[in-house]
């Protein structure tokens, strides 16, 4: 399994929070053109960050879980009880 984030901060601000939460995956920034969150449909040009979404994605490339609305708190608790139920 491998955890990656996304933002549409810079690298710099991302490396920033990284370093702060002590987060060991990879971020992705997307700054500008916002490319990748256009491509996951979550791009908010107008307010300059994306929605936060979470996808739980099979290695072959299925989607498997949509956490459509994220709220911080709890989420964690949520999103492993997903993984949990999708690969045991």
């Amino acid at each position: 399994m491998q955890v990656v984030g996304a933002s549409v901060d810079k690298p710099a601000a991302n490396q920033k929070w990284a370093v702060k939460y002590s987060l060991r995956m990879p971020l992705i920034s997307d700054p500008g053109d916002h490319v990748v969150a256009s491509a996951f449909g979550v791009a908010r040009p107008m307010v300059g960050v994306a929605k936060r979404t979470t996808w739980l994605i099979d290695a072959d490339g299925t989607l498997r879980k949509i956490f459509p609305k994220v709220t911080p708190k709890g989420h964690a608790a949520n999103v492993l009880a997903a993984v949990q139920e999708v690969w045991g």
